[in-house]
């Protein structure tokens, strides 16, 4: 019976993939819309199958979501108003720290989006994971999709490379397939930079303001950290499109005042510390345990301690793990890495002469780079890293990609 609820889920799910207009306008054919949609369902199944095995099943989250979202199921059919409610309640004397993963509402929110979620979605599958791998990757399809719209849009002629930077990056497609937040996140993040670069060309439509505040409290929800670096993204982005003959001006302008903030929020009002925000997050990660702990520096509130580890922030982010680190993982996630920069660097070495990339690919590569820096100094766990590195990969390569030369049509 499972494998019968799964197959017919799969056929409704890759029609609407290839009827649905959103998905059409794309530019990819129906045919490759439903093989790059069956790809992600492979990968979502992958992940499963990775999570069930002995070693890493026990303390996966994954399956935490899973089975408390069959309990949840059944309070949604016998309780539907307590099911509503529990989304907004809280169990402690008060909503707790913003970014604190203890006694706190908003960190409680993220895994509880997933698991009302998932919750809903067992009612039409009957709690079938499986079934429910192709619900949540159709979520997911959706942003992807709005990427691609967008990077296409603004790189027009190169496809073919454009499908392999959104769709097909290793450790993209398998973080962001699974039936965890990664792929939420991912799915939002496309639809407000789609929506964003309308907006900046004159869109009047409601529709997409309304889809972009959706999107922006999803990843609230989901990794409230994010928003912020979005903001900032998204700001960069307007002032790019509004003062375009000064672009590095602007972009200077931001960076000394981003760093200025960073340092002085504080003294503003102590709820506005920044970097006593990022220490405890660090703090929060160190006392997880791990095997695949870096040699991180402890982080102080103070500038003189950020500025002694952002070279290993910088490292661990854009370049753990190491190819000699032990592990087969490892081995894989390292080669990636290596093969990811080094295209990176050549499309920026052999980009079209007097090119100039548009607003909203900036807000991509600023937001991009935040979270790789914020990332770097808060998790010492070079596993950890690559899961949250991977959905950042996109952001970075489509638009570099996009800036690449023309070098012989059979190729893009």
């Amino acid at each position: 019976m499972t494998w019968i609820i799964f197959s017919i889920y799969l056929l409704l799910f890759c029609w609407l993939v290839a009827v649905v207009p959103f998905f059409r306008r794309s530019g990819i054919g129906r045919k490759m819309l439903v093989v790059l949609f069956l790809v992600k369902i492979i990968a979502g199944i992958a992940y499963f199958q990775f999570y069930s095995t002995p070693q890493n099943k026990p303390g996966s989250d994954t399956w935490r979501f899973y089975n408390e979202s069959v309990r949840e199921t059944d309070v949604l059919l016998e309780r539907p108003g307590v099911f509503v409610r529990d989304i907004f309640s809280s169990s402690y004397e008060s909503s707790g720290g913003l970014f604190s993963d203890k006694q706190s509402h908003w960190n409680d929110l993220k895994d509880k989006v997933i698991i009302k979620l998932l919750a809903v979605i067992n009612v039409f599958t009957g709690k079938n994971y499986y079934a429910n791998i192709i619900f949540f990757n159709f979520l997911f399809f959706i942003g992807l999709v709005a990427f691609y719209r967008l990077v296409n849009e603004i790189y027009p002629g190169k496809k073919k490379l454009l499908i392999v930077a959104v769709f097909l990056l290793p450790s993209f497609l398998f973080w962001c397939s699974g039936i965890h937040k990664d792929g939420l996140v991912f799915s939002a993040l496309g639809m407000i930079f789609y929506c964003f670069h309308r907006q900046l060309n004159g869109a009047r439509s409601f529709v997409y303001p309304a889809v972009m505040i959706a999107c922006i409290v999803l990843v609230f929800f989901l990794r409230n950290y994010l928003v912020f670096l979005l903001v900032c993204a998204l700001l960069a982005g307007w002032l790019l499109h509004r003062f375009p003959r000064q672009r590095w001006q602007v972009l200077a302008a931001l960076f000394v005042a981003g760093i200025a903030l960073v340092f002085t929020t504080k003294y503003i009002h102590p709820s506005l510390d920044i970097l006593g925000y990022v220490c405890d997050k660090q703090a929060q990660f160190l006392q997880l345990g791990g095997e695949s702990k870096l040699p991180t520096p402890v982080l102080e509130p103070g500038a003189a301690s950020f500025l002694n580890a952002l070279p290993a922030a910088l490292d661990a982010a854009f370049l753990r793990p190491h190819i000699n680190e032990r592990g087969i993982a490892s081995l894989v996630a390292a080669t990636e890495i290596i093969f990811f920069w080094l295209l990176f660097v050549c499309c920026l070495a052999y980009r079209q002469k007097g090119f100039t990339h548009p607003p909203v690919a900036w807000s991509c590569f600023i937001f991009a780079i935040l979270a790789l820096v914020v990332i770097g100094y808060t998790v010492p766990y070079s596993g950890a890293i690559v899961r949250y590195r991977a959905l950042l990969l996109p952001l970075l390569l489509a638009p570099a990609i996009g800036g690449l030369r023309y070098i012989t049509k059979k190729y893009i």
